[in-house]
């Protein structure tokens, strides 16, 4: 720091100093977490639905929560290694501030809790099945992932029935962690809701 910025600080009286402090930590606050961009890769193949991924170490549960709803639901085709089922909603009105809580057990296998590795997140945007239910339904434009309780990354989606990937660096999985998706836009469906057909969390090896 240049000299004259610390007289200047030093000069600063206690009050005025805290106010200045607490001004920066709303900034920081407000700024939200690194926004990336999902990257479109390979078409979605029915018969090429599995494989391993995150699974292969573990099984994490889907729960849902509508905007104005105050508990979650349970959901089981977020994960159901098929293209051919989704989670929707029929209400067109349905899409900004779904909640998607991917939650992981709360004792992983023994001896593995912090050393599996988790670092991407594949999903099928949309109800994928017809090109027509594709378009009738919203899908994810932008969303909030969040990782053990704290938001993670903004990712921007692109509108496209492809796989859409993100990767991050490892994280080491600890008993009860889990992982929130957070929807902040959409794009519009041309009559319902929105639609997420599958979500696949790449790690375990």
């Amino acid at each position: 720091m240049h000299p004259s910025s610390l007289s200047l600080v030093a000069n600063l009286q206690p009050q005025r100093l805290g106010v200045c402090l607490l001004l920066f930590l709303q900034t920081l606050a407000f700024a939200g977490p690194p926004a990336i961009r999902a990257k479109v890769e390979e078409p979605v193949l029915e018969e090429l639905m599995g494989g391993c991924s995150l699974l292969c170490a573990f099984r994490w549960t889907g729960m849902v929560k509508m905007p104005a709803a105050t508990a979650w639901e349970k959901t089981a085709v977020l994960n159901d290694d098929t293209a051919l089922t989704a989670w929707k909603a029929a209400d067109p009105k349905v899409g900004v501030g779904v909640k998607f809580h991917l939650v992981f057990p709360k004792k992983l296998p023994p001896g593995s809790s912090g050393e599996i590795p988790l670092y991407g997140l594949d999903l099928v945007n949309g109800y994928w099945k017809t090109e027509e239910l594709w378009a009738d339904h919203a899908r994810i434009k932008l969303a909030r992932i969040h990782y053990a309780g704290r938001p993670f990354r903004d990712v921007h989606y692109a509108d496209t029935r492809r796989w859409q990937r993100i990767t991050f660096p490892d994280i080491f999985v600890e008993d009860g962690d889990s992982m929130m998706i957070e929807v902040l836009e959409v794009y519009p469906g041309r009559r319902a809701g929105l639609a997420v057909t599958e979500i696949v969390l790449q790690g375990a090896h």
